[in-house]
């Protein structure tokens, strides 16, 4: 299940960046995307939003330190993003430079969002904990 859900949570936070991204290009380029085009770029989002959703789960392995959990997963996104970046043609629109610059920012909200979640996790586990002390 936790799978699953890391999954989901990859590919709606990729093709919601993918959409903000790729509108912020077709508009200064001045450019048309084909309804193709437009395709491909959503399967390479979602593929790649399952990805790392997928590689989140190096966080619940306990015996490394999170700096080490931090830097692999890092690692492995910007291996993900430049491989999806190949295949989706990214680096003829964008340098490499504001490729890594949206991932940052991507992260920063992908860890906010995740922030959320586990806060609202933890909640219910202190709520069931609570239950069973009374």
């Amino acid at each position: 299940m936790k799978f699953i859900r890391m999954m989901i949570i990859g590919i709606l936070i990729s093709l919601s960046s993918s959409y903000a991204l790729v509108t912020l290009s077709v508009i200064s380029n001045n450019a048309v995307m084909s309804g193709s085009e437009l395709l491909e770029q959503i399967i390479i989002a979602a593929i790649l939003g399952a990805v790392i959703g997928l590689l989140s789960i190096i966080f619940d392995i306990e015996r490394l330190p999170f700096i080490a959990q931090f830097i692999l997963h890092v690692i492995a996104v910007t291996l993900c993003v430049l491989i999806a970046g190949y295949f989706g043609r990214w680096f003829e629109h964008s340098s490499i430079t504001s490729i890594f610059i949206s991932e940052a920012i991507i992260f920063f909200f992908a860890w906010c969002i995740i922030y959320v979640l586990q806060k609202n996790d933890i909640a219910k586990i202190n709520q069931v904990i609570q239950k069973r002390k009374e």
